[in-house]
């Protein structure tokens, strides 16, 4: 097999160019082309170098070549500008490529001065196929193109006097791997890159998926699901063995009851915080499930780019608050309001304890429904949709049930709202709308019956009853709240504009 051919782009007086002139022929026998800064690749190349243009250049110098390597499915590598106020310490994304090269820590690498256009800019558009693998604080240092053999821009340096970046070797493997493809013989096996990656790092990412999908990726196993149930349960055992002793050093009182579930008072300020954080030790129970069962990382849990998307978080928050939130109070008015009862003499306490751990309760519930259970039936199921539409019904009759009334009306009013989050989940490639949706309803449902009478029917037992009139206009004012979101979710660019495409890692915001 001839030598790899491979080219830079680029100006000869651009500098980087003698780096990647020595760097190329140290990792391989290679044939160099030079192109200009914006021409058109073609199809006997085996991969492109771009060169860092100066940092008066336009922002766009590189994208025709970019747009047709994507098309033609060359390996490449290139710059990145820097973002604004961009630190020198960079911090790969567990899991990605980045950080098998460099680990999961904190690496100091000065960015290269560049007019190349920023990461953000590749990942700001709605579909992008672009995913950052690093960030400087927030701004995207390393970004790659999914389903791409081998593209990856940066914005330090690929090549300097002090050696080559971790990332050149798989770059002249997947060169390689083209040229095979491209002469029609076979690829050479790639020789084994020494990596800081440890054996205790988590399966990375490989294709674009689903949250769904988020643990069916390579490495998967069919006991992995299994796994993770075990250990999640295991988890939440010793949690709520931890909280019952709480529980008792609380209210001592407790020892001399039966055990009967009647005989506790559910909305004494004991009762209620210990049960708020039952359901949220659901939390850690699911990511510990996640990591040591699946062997994915924890983030994954709460959305496709592995981590909570804050600004989306806060922006669903505010929306729900004032329309979900406004039903919830004309609702409790049209019900006769003021009426419903006594305020309970502890209330300032049940407040306190409604701000604190409600929220932790419902993202709890949250986590362990839409987010453990949907993704471990997923990870069993190849079908993207047969996993929703799988991971959905289980999780609403199991949401459902876990509410402990058999009451018709009350299993579809739950049901709804795990339907409902469940498809928010699926479609914006997170928990945070599912979350959003749920904190809000408790909080405001709590908040207002403990300051105006009727706690106690905030609460679902198997002795709760509701009508077909008042299921009905539940799950109408769920489909209402869901589309809204997902209205939101389009324009925010977190959810595809494409009618029912759910977001995958490959354009996490």
């Amino acid at each position: 097999m001839t030598g790899l051919h491979i080219a830079l782009v680029g100006a000869p007086e651009w500098a980087g160019i003698v780096h990647a002139r020595r760097a190329l022929h140290a990792l391989a026998e290679v044939e160099i082309s030079h192109l200009p800064p914006g021409a058109t690749p073609t199809a006997d190349l085996d991969g492109i170098w771009l060169l860092a243009p100066p940092a008066d250049a336009a922002p766009d110098i590189h994208d025709r070549t970019i747009s047709w390597a994507l098309h033609l499915g060359l390996p490449l590598v290139g710059p990145l500008g820097p973002g604004d106020g961009a630190s020198s310490s960079l911090r790969p994304v567990p899991g990605s490529r980045t950080a098998q090269a460099l680990g999961t820590g904190p690496v100091e690498l000065p960015t290269t001065e560049s007019g190349a256009r920023r990461g953000a800019d590749y990942l700001a558009p709605a579909g992008t196929v672009w995913v950052a693998e690093a960030h400087r604080r927030e701004a995207p240092a390393v970004v790659t193109a999914a389903g791409s053999p081998f593209v990856t821009l940066l914005d330090h340096p690929l090549a300097t006097d002090a050696g080559l970046h971790p990332v050149l070797p798989g770059f002249v493997s997947a060169a390689r791997a083209r040229q095979a493809a491209r002469l029609g013989v076979a690829a050479p096996r790639p020789t084994p890159v020494a990596s800081v990656r440890d054996s205790f790092a988590p399966l990375p990412d490989d294709e674009p998926r689903s949250y769904v999908h988020q643990m069916r990726t390579e490495g998967y196993r069919w006991w992995r699901p299994l796994l993770g149930l075990a250990v999640g349960i295991g988890t939440f055992v010793v949690l709520s063995m931890v909280l019952s002793v709480l529980w008792v050093v609380l209210d001592p009182s407790l020892l001399e009851t039966s055990g009967d579930v009647e005989e506790v008072d559910l909305v004494a300020p004991a009762p209620m915080l210990i049960g708020n954080l039952m359901l949220a030790a659901l939390i850690p129970a699911t990511l510990l499930a996640t990591r040591v069962g699946h062997w994915r990382p924890m983030g994954k849990l709460w959305s496709v780019t592995g981590r909570i998307r804050w600004r989306w978080l806060g922006l669903a928050s505010l929306v729900t608050l004032l329309v979900w939130g406004g039903y919830l109070l004309l609702m409790w008015a049209l019900d006769g309001g003021t009426s419903a009862g006594e305020r309970p003499p502890h209330w300032p306490w049940l407040v306190v304890i409604t701000l604190l751990t409600t929220p932790l309760q419902a993202a709890g519930e949250e986590v362990a429904f839409r987010g453990g259970l949907m993704q471990g039936v997923g990870a069993w199921i190849k079908n993207p949709v047969v996993a929703l539409v799988v991971g959905t019904v289980l999780s609403a009759a199991l949401f459902a049930l876990a509410h402990t009334s058999l009451d018709p009306w009350i299993l579809i009013d739950l049901g709804g709202m795990a339907v409902a989050c469940c498809y928010l989940t699926w479609r914006t490639g997170g928990l945070e709308a599912a979350i959003v949706l749920h904190v809000v309803n408790n909080l405001v449902l709590i908040i207002l019956l403990t300051l105006f009478g009727g706690l106690e029917d905030a609460y679902v037992t198997d002795q709760t009853t509701s009508t077909l009139g008042a299921a009905g206009i539940s799950v109408l004012a769920t489909a209402i709240m869901t589309a809204i979101l997902l209205w939101l979710a389009r324009r925010s660019g977190i959810a595809p504009k494409k009618l029912g495409a759910p977001a995958t890692n490959s354009a996490s915001p």
